[in-house]
């Protein structure tokens, strides 16, 4: 088994035309630099999708999507990994290489190749037993489904047997059968006892059965819904190499142009409410699966659209269920995007909804549902008397970590103002004590310039002295001005320098478009890096930390005239695609938001770098000796400390 080389990847990014690729499915149109259109990956008017010619990129800026000439064949045409690169050197007329994987490599994709052939045998043969099993036919048909929905969604019934699907892929009793069986969550293994055989049995029995499906249209996993009286009402498969529930929303496949026609995504609790909603006339609905809704759900639904409803039961769990949502949405919201909450009554769900009102009443109360804000504020007042001091307090309390958790965008700053009139407080009261602002400690302004002056020690004749004095009964070390006749007199208190922090995110976007200049840096520029970050955020900290160990991870490789191939136009989309994976993501969409129409040159992007290190070391350099001339009008001050404030006031003479 083999496996396409980077380099060849790298190569082949750097020899297609992204505007060629992405210009065959979007119409594209010269906007400075870069191409735009309307994006392919949600529903629009007005274009936000960018692609760039020079960095061979392409970026959405409503929904986020992003990548290479390979992630858009991808996405776009549901193309895998290896047949998106196969079609891309076809038109470049190029032969994929390969080269051997390691055995681990090998075990892996065996692995996945073996369960998605597992999974898509046993979603045929479970629909093969819908056709033939009346009670699963009727028992669906009472529902109200269709024959037709049943086809889209790819419905099947699991028969009330212990190894019914045998039948498919032999003897339980092969271990080799069982063991991928297993590991896809089809079969139930249970312990062995001493000198009887294992005893192995299907996962679902006498269940409706409902194909969960990746982007791709995959089978990863299976949801199934008991006919009868039973426990648990819901089955769902467990966490699989291909399956994770965290991280997949189901029906969302056979949403996607639903959603995009609609102009919005409907998320319910389960599987049925999907599919009764598609049979309803609401095909744009998605479904958790029995579990908390994650970022990653919210990050797949906005990929799709701006407008997001989540429709929960009215009841406490619904509550619970609703409020995980919303602390997974405000990290990812923007003021371009609305999310949405419905609570129906405790006695319907959707699709009872819909079938005792009608399907205008259930678009009605999509409209009208509760919007994040209002959402945000019943949360965080829940239960506290605004009328008191403490309840306000509590309120307060309550809504400062789901402040801190937000973007600094435009919503935050009208939710704390708003909370602000409610709690009968000040909006900068109200971010102080979040910590979303933090007021500069009050300094006296000295008149001390340390560049331009020097120390002289000794004890010399006491009228060439100039005496810094503390309230006026304290000697200070005598200072005499470089140039002889000026001298200078420090304040009690001196202010350091500020670190330039707009450096640190000079610094980030250079890194993030050439990761190779990241990680030439040596420990000493580094440590600059993270500490001018540091005093930026500590988002900012977290994020150069975070972007120096991925260039790290860069692969280089050697170009012409000794230039490795990542500095190329290529390896700036693969770099991307790698960022794209971190558990940092959403800031670096940020940053590569703002990096997209930049068409700075290596040469100029390593001078810009060298120049902001530069900045840095002439800051922290000034920034040590009014340390030392603190100490100095302390009398703090050792001989050593002098001579070094002698070195560095020459230093910065020459900087």
């Amino acid at each position: 088994m083999a496996l396409i080389p980077q380099s060849f990847i790298a190569d082949l990014l750097n020899r297609v035309d992204i505007v060629d690729v992405v210009g065959q499915h979007v119409k594209l149109k010269k906007a400075g630099a870069n191409f735009q259109g309307l994006c392919p990956f949600h529903s629009e008017k007005s274009p936000s999708f960018s692609v760039s010619p020079t960095k061979q990129f392409y970026h959405c800026f409503g929904c986020g999507a992003h990548g290479s000439a390979i992630s858009f064949l991808m996405e776009y045409s549901g193309l895998g990994y290896v047949d998106a690169i196969e079609d891309l050197a076809r038109s470049a007329g190029l032969d994929v290489p390969r080269e051997e994987r390691t055995a681990n490599d090998v075990a892996r994709q065996q692995q996945a190749m073996a369960l998605s052939e597992v999974m898509s045998a046993a979603a045929d043969w479970y629909r093969q037993q819908l056709k033939g099993n009346t009670r699963a036919v009727e028992y669906l048909k009472g529902r109200g489904l269709t024959g037709e929905i049943a086809k889209r969604y790819a419905l099947g019934y699991a028969p009330d047997g212990w190894q019914g699907l045998e039948a498919v892929f032999g003897a339980y009793s092969n271990d080799e059968i069982a063991k991928t069986l297993v590991e896809g969550g089809l079969l139930i293994q249970g312990e062995q006892s001493e000198g009887a055989n294992v005893k192995r049995y299907d996962r679902f029995r006498d269940r409706i059965m409902f194909p969960i499906r990746n982007p791709k249209g995959q089978t990863i996993g299976f949801g199934g819904r008991i006919l009868d009286q039973g426990e648990p009402k819901y089955l769902n498969s467990p966490e699989t190499p291909l399956f994770s529930k965290g991280n997949t929303l189901y029906g969302l496949f056979e949403a996607r142009q639903a959603i995009r026609a609609q102009e919005y995504v409907l998320v319910c609790e389960g599987y049925m409410d999907v599919v009764a909603l598609a049979q309803l006339g609401f095909p744009n609905a998605v479904a958790t699966l029995g579990t908390a809704c994650t970022a990653n759900h919210v990050r797949m639904l906005l990929r799709q659209t701006e407008k997001v409803v989540f429709s929960f039961d009215g009841d406490s769990a619904g509550q619970r269920a609703a409020q995980r949502a919303l602390e997974a949405c405000l990290p990812l919201m923007s003021d371009d995007k609305e999310i949405r909450f419905l609570f129906l009554p405790t006695e319907h769900d959707p699709d009872s909804y819909v079938r005792a009102y009608g399907a205008p009443a259930f678009e009605k109360v999509i409209k009208e549902a509760m919007s994040i804000s209002s959402f945000f504020f019943k949360v965080v007042s829940e239960g506290h008397e605004q009328t008191t001091p403490e309840g306000r307090a509590h309120t307060h309390h309550a809504a400062k970590p789901l402040l801190l958790s937000m973007p600094p965008i435009a919503l935050r700053t009208q939710i704390l103002r708003e909370l602000a009139i409610r709690t009968n407080t000040t909006p900068a009261e109200l971010e102080a004590f979040c910590g979303l602002t933090v007021a500069p400690a009050p300094v006296r302004q000295t008149t001390y310039q340390p560049a331009q002056a020097r120390y002289q020690g000794g004890q010399g004749n006491q009228s060439s002295q100039n005496n810094f004095s503390n309230n006026g009964n304290r000697q200070g070390a005598p200072w005499q001005a470089s140039k002889g006749s000026a001298k200078r007199v420090a304040t009690q208190s001196i202010e350091p320098p500020k670190a330039p922090t707009d450096l640190a995110e000079q610094m980030l976007r250079v890194i993030i478009q050439f990761p190779h200049l990241g990680k030439a840096l040596d420990e000493n520029k580094r440590a600059l890096a993270l500490k001018a970050a540091e005093q930026r955020s500590e988002k900012a900290h977290a994020l150069m930390k975070d972007l120096l160990s991925q260039c790290d991870l860069v692969e280089l490789i050697p170009g012409e005239g000794n230039k490795p191939a990542i500095a190329g136009a290529g390896a700036f989309a693969m770099f991307q695609d790698q960022l794209s994976r971190s558990e940092l993501a959403p800031l670096y969409e940020v940053l590569r938001n703002r990096v997209m129409g930049s068409d700075l040159e290596l040469e100029g992007a390593a001078a810009d770098l060298e120049g902001a290190f530069k900045k840095l070391e002439l800051t922290h350099l000034k920034q040590e000796m009014t340390e030392i001339a603190q100490k100095i009008s302390g009398s703090t001050a050792s001989e050593q400390d002098k001579a070094r404030y002698r070195e560095l006031g020459e230093k910065l003479k020459f900087s």
